[in-house]
């Protein structure tokens, strides 16, 4: 039986997804350091998310760790990825592999995606409802809505 456009597509955006490594960084206005990275791979095998965080501890070790976590993958993805945590990841570490993939930009590409909602912004629904659940920016979350 014939695939139908629907599984089509479906397929190679799951093999695309594949080759492929989100990123997410909280960056302090105050002291422009990283203080929380985020990141997700798609784990074809299991149909789910493998998931990197860091929030606490060395950054040079969490860029490592960064590093290993996206060996592979072919491409950086992310939401103003190519003007923000580019730009902030090789200001921590100039050798960091995952800023010199060729980078997808949710932010660039979403005009083009959706031409009559062109958000700018990275649309956070697992924020709703915030005060009463005190759910600040998650990078892990970021990077899994960016992917």
């Amino acid at each position: 039986m014939d695939e139908s456009v629907e599984e089509r597509n479906l397929n190679l955006s799951i093999e695309f997804a594949t080759r492929c490594v989100s990123t997410d960084l909280e960056v302090g206005k105050a002291d422009t350091k990283i203080h929380q990275i985020g990141a997700v791979r798609f784990d074809p095998k299991h149909s789910t998310y493998e998931e990197y965080f860091h929030s606490q501890g060395s950054l040079d070790a969490a860029l490592s760790q960064l590093d290993a976590f996206s060996n592979g993958a072919e491409f950086a993805l992310g939401q103003n990825f190519i003007l923000f945590d580019r730009k902030h990841l090789l200001a921590a570490r100039s050798d960091q592999s995952i800023a010199s993939r060729p980078c997808l930009d949710t932010l660039r590409l979403n005009p083009l995606a959706f031409p009559r909602n062109p958000y700018h912004h990275l649309v956070k629904h697992y924020q709703d409802g915030q005060l009463q659940s005190g759910q600040k920016n998650n990078p892990v979350s970021d990077a899994r809505l960016s992917m």
